[in-house]
């Protein structure tokens, strides 16, 4: 074979060529409606932290409401008022935190006030840097993600949330050398009793969100039920301080907040359609034993957002893993409408990205989901 000819066989053929520049002109585009996009929601952002946060919300108010309520536990008086629920926003909204909580809280109490929430707050802060880190967010992105109101309005406001969702990374999620962490349950380790105490710790203090400790339960049975055994030690001596009469009252009060008539109460479905949204609570918790182990962490938060019962902006933290999973235009979108901070951009939001996660998921079940996702411009 001459050398024209072998020149001639190993040279591309122009359907290729041209098939290339037509990728190339769709990526183009498809780069440029990601440019729009961003452009789109830095103003947002901005109105967000500045006109809503620094002018509106009171800062530290998610950890002024329980020192409020330690405070009047100390003295002798009720942690859990009823007359709350029809005070206007601020740190006289109710308390619903379970009452093994307030011994935890009152030591706080001789502290100064100003200074514990700012500390509190940087601490807060450090946890999301700790969580977006894990899911492999790349550092020159941090600050558009942490000014998104459920990572924004949490840390100004102090609510514990956000330490919750760095939690919640921990259980699903290893960390690795550089890019986004490994699944933590493909990786087959001995018995490790640190993920069913930070399973537990979730759902015992937030206890709408439970989610996580089921799927632990479900695949390392051992480690949840020694993890709960642990917590449950711990706010069972907490009895001796606190007395029975209490948790009485707690109920009292968690039964006032799923009232439909409090204006305050939050986004959950279970407070518009209450019947269809208890079936989406009871068929996210039926679901979870057979969540794809691969994206089990990605599963849970979608569940646990969409089947909550009680839904607040930094509850929707828990999309963010599966937000990296899908295109990365889709996940832009759905933060934005997220960002509006109107109930129906934020369930726009929600959809968005149960729709695309779920319909990703079936396109490649046996894949990482990471093709085409948002990890190209976050990871």
């Amino acid at each position: 074979m001459s050398e024209a000819d072998i020149t001639a066989a190993t040279a591309p053929a122009p359907v290729d060529a041209r098939a290339r520049r037509i990728a190339e002109r769709r990526e183009r585009r498809r780069r440029l409606f990601l440019a729009a996009l961003l452009v789109l929601w830095i103003p947002l952002l901005i109105r967000a932290v500045v006109g809503h946060l620094w002018f509106e919300y009171p800062f530290g108010v998610d950890l002024e409401i329980p020192l409020r309520a330690a405070e009047r536990w100390v003295h002798g008086g009720q942690p859990y008022l009823a007359s709350a629920f029809s005070s206007p926003p601020g740190p006289t909204q109710p308390f619903l935190y379970p009452p093994y909580v307030l011994p935890f809280v009152a030591p706080l109490l001789s502290l100064p006030r100003d200074i514990l929430k700012v500390v509190w707050s940087l601490a807060l802060l450090a946890a999301a840097v700790v969580a977006i880190r894990r899911l492999g967010v790349r550092p020159i992105l941090w600050p558009l993600v942490l000014a998104w109101p459920p990572f924004s309005e949490g840390i100004y406001g102090g609510n514990i949330q956000i330490a919750l969702f760095a939690l919640f990374t921990f259980v699903f999620w290893t960390r690795r050398a550089s890019g986004p962490a490994e699944p933590r349950e493909l990786v087959q380790t001995a018995a490790d009793l640190r993920v069913g105490i930070t399973a537990t710790l979730i759902g015992a203090i937030k206890v709408s969100q439970p989610h996580a400790w089921l799927r632990v339960l479900t695949r390392r049975p051992v480690e949840a039920i020694a993890g709960a055994a642990v917590v449950g030690v711990v706010a069972v001596a907490t009895l001796t301080i606190t007395g029975f009469a209490v948790w009485g009252d707690w109920i009292a009060q968690l039964q006032r907040a799923t009232a439909t008539d409090w204006e305050l109460g939050g986004i959950a479905l279970s407070r518009f359609v209450p019947v269809i949204g208890f079936v989406v609570s009871a068929a996210a918790l039926l679901a979870l034993p057979f969540l794809p182990s691969r994206t089990a962490g990605e599963w849970v938060g979608v569940l646990g957002v969409v089947g909550a019962t009680s839904l607040h902006p930094f509850g929707l933290l828990f999309l963010l893993p599966a937000m990296l999973r899908i295109r990365a235009e889709l996940a832009l979108i759905a933060a934005i409408f997220i960002t509006t901070y109107s109930f129906a951009g934020q369930w726009a939001g929600i959809l968005v990205v149960a729709i695309a996660f779920t319909l990703q998921s079936l396109s490649y079940p046996d894949a990482k989901l990471n093709r085409p996702s948002a990890l190209e411009i976050v990871g």
